[in-house]
């Protein structure tokens, strides 16, 4: 059915490219003959025609070059030669040669060259007027052909950067540092070279970036949650100083740490000393935080006893095998272990003293086991064995013991409260990140 169809498409574009060649028109119908060729190959009256009539068409397209390089149409004797390449590349592809002047190929590369110095010279003109976009334009024309002639990159950075480097100046007399950074990094996109477009972003960055002061916790009095924030605090420095790029935490302050400070950005009658510390530390935020509930609870093991019932089989003659199912003692062993605390944190804003962000989070890991042990010794294999009694368990009321066989060699150690401690912590420290990147910007 694929090759009829084919047969009747190659047919098809045949039947019309007659047509058109009677009606005078070679050109269309040489493209319905190479169409028709290229649908079926072996069409030998395709063949034979896009011969006859794609050589006239090939000639015409050849003509129209010579006519336009001669009154130097560069644009119309490029594209003419354009097509004339593109069909006689396509019929040789299918072992049907045309002829045209190999002398064209000559005139061709003139052309190009022409062509290319012809629209340089008008993007080197724009861009001096500073008409950026027209340039452009021009600029296309000469990469279309020879991206590496003259100075068309140098061009094309100029009317490309130029606009927006006008921009981004303007909006940095206006002290819009985020609409500057925006155009600046649109210049970064494509050089980083350009102008003093290196101090110009690191001016806008500088000015995007927040900083905050983290203030340790006062003393609750528990020694487990001091001893907890302190652990925090320094982990929450050393990720703010690692990883946080348009935020920077303030260190070393003489007001990270005391008593008082968390009532004092809670307190309503020293709005003064707050902005005194903003002034002084150049802060754009504080972020306090607490740990509370800190806990550790230890489940068991238990053990409950069951019995398992073991498959024997007993052969008693040639014919006749007796099957048993033996009782076996074991215990289901349980346990678990959990770790936990409250973390509260608050962000406030340093020049209004208003609260940006506050939440509690219950941080928590915990680990658990379940496993069967044998009450005694037992050396046999675990999949002869059996959560009920076969014989005496009604069809229905069976289930595959596979989940159950494997509790026999289940996990049977619990993981170190240490071990579930540095969990949480972890848990806790991206929590801070989260909170940071989310509420500081």
């Amino acid at each position: 059915m694929l090759f009829f169809c084919g047969c009747n498409g190659s047919k098809k574009f045949f039947k019309a490219a007659e047509r058109l060649e009677k009606q005078g028109l070679v050109n269309e119908a040489a493209e319905y003959y190479l169409e028709s060729l290229q649908r079926k190959p072996t069409n030998v009256d395709a063949r034979v025609k896009l011969k006859s009539v794609g050589q006239k068409y090939a000639s015409n397209l050849a003509s129209d070059f010579f006519r336009n390089y001669n009154t130097q149409q560069l644009e119309s004797s490029l594209e003419s030669f354009e097509k004339l390449k593109a069909f006689t590349g396509k019929t040789a592809a299918l072992n049907v040669v045309l002829d045209y002047p190999k002398g064209y190929e000559d005139d061709y590369q003139k052309t190009v060259e022409n062509y290319c110095s012809k629209n340089y010279n008008q993007a080197y003109t724009m861009v001096n007027q500073k008409k950026y976009n027209d340039a452009i334009t021009y600029i296309n024309n000469v990469k279309k052909y020879n991206p590496n002639y003259k100075t068309t990159s140098q061009l094309e950075i100029v009317s490309y950067c130029e606009p927006l480097y006008q921009t981004a100046i303007l909006s940095l007399e206006n002290k819009n540092y985020a609409s500057a950074l925006v155009t600046l990094s649109k210049i970064k996109s494509r050089t980083e070279n350009y102008k003093d477009f290196k101090e110009l972003y690191e001016l806008s960055s500088a000015q995007q970036l927040k900083s905050f002061i983290l203030l340790q916790p006062k003393d609750a009095g528990v020694a487990t949650e001091k001893e907890l924030e302190d652990y925090l605090f320094n982990s929450f420095n050393q990720i703010a100083t690692q990883k946080f790029s348009n935020i920077k935490i303030i260190n070393n302050t003489p007001f990270q740490e005391g008593n008082a400070n968390s009532d004092l950005l809670g307190a309503s009658n020293k709005v003064d000393l707050i902005q005194a510390i903003r002034k002084a530390t150049d802060a754009d935020y504080f972020y306090t935080y607490n740990v509370s509930n800190n806990k550790e609870f230890n489940n068991g093991p238990t053990k409950n006893p069951y019995i398992a019932y073991n498959e024997v089989k007993t052969k008693k003659n040639d014919t006749l095998i007796i099957t048993e199912y033996k009782p076996i003692n074991y215990n289901l062993v349980k346990g678990s272990r959990t770790y936990s605390y409250d973390y509260t944190y608050k962000i406030i804003n340093a020049f209004s003293n208003q609260i940006v962000s506050s939440q509690t989070q219950n941080m928590m890991s915990q680990d658990a086991m379940e496993y069967n042990e044998f009450a005694k010794g037992y050396n046999g294999n675990v999949n002869t064995l059996f959560p009920y009694n076969p014989q005496q368990t009604a069809p229905t009321a069976q289930y595959n013991p596979r989940n159950w066989r494997g509790l026999f060699t289940g996990k049977s150690t619990l993981k170190s409260f240490d071990e579930l401690k540095t969990e949480t912590n972890n848990k806790a420290v991206n929590f801070f990140t989260t909170s940071v990147t989310n509420n500081i910007k």
